[in-house]
């Protein structure tokens, strides 16, 4: 039992450094021998617990995901969430997404980038690694979506013609992604201001959902 314990305070250490590592670095830049010396460990203790590269890429993403997945519980069951109109759920979800990403810029933007480099070898088994915690968010949105038409704060027509579920959610992806790149980058963050994006999307967001009679 202690040898375990020690074994996956070992991995977790390990995996801490290679994204911080990945941060500063680069990914593909980063060696095995570099996580090795940053978490104190042997490169052959690494060896032991990530096989390849490979393996080491999906246990940093899993780690991202369960923790990512730990706050999504949290906030839809929340009594302040769970309060909202089904407009204003939707309009949060987006808001604190994106917030979320210009938060935690370089971690989003390591985590695409990962993403990408296992989608040469995609497995069609575990779609999870490519896709994250998408599916479950956007299961979050569609129950938002349904109540917002339901107690009348989303134009049904809204669906039918401007935008749905699907729609939000690829631009969602997308334009998070965006941001926490955007954040990291010096030469953007002087062409604009992410967080200034954000609360202008999210505002055409609310402008978009709201029934005909309310439209200023």
């Amino acid at each position: 039992m202690a040898n375990e314990m020690v074994r996956q305070e070992n991995i977790q250490n390990a995996l801490q450094q290679a994204l911080k590592l990945f941060i500063e670095n680069g990914i593909e830049t980063t060696s095995m021998e570099m996580i090795a010396r940053a978490s104190g460990l042997s490169l052959r203790s690494i060896q032991n617990y990530f096989h390849t590269r490979t393996e080491l890429y999906i246990a940093l993403l899993s780690r991202g995901y369960a923790l990512e997945l730990k706050e999504m519980k949290a906030f839809f069951g929340s009594k302040e969430y769970q309060s909202r109109t089904g407009a204003e759920q939707v309009t949060s979800i987006v808001s604190t997404a994106l917030n979320k990403s210009i938060e935690h810029a370089d971690i989003v933007f390591c985590a695409a980038q990962i993403q990408r480099i296992l989608s040469r070898t995609a497995d069609e088994e575990n779609p999870a690694l490519l896709t994250g915690n998408s599916l479950y968010l956007m299961e979050r949105l569609r129950s938002a979506f349904d109540k917002g038409i339901a107690d009348g704060s989303i134009a049904q027509t809204v669906e039918n013609e401007l935008i749905d579920v699907k729609t939000i959610m690829l631009a969602l992806v997308g334009i998070r992604e965006q941001v926490a790149y955007a954040s990291t980058n010096r030469i953007l963050q002087n062409l604009f201001s992410p967080e200034a994006t954000v609360k202008k999307y999210t505002r055409q967001m609310e402008l978009v959902m709201k029934p005909p009679k309310e439209k200023n």
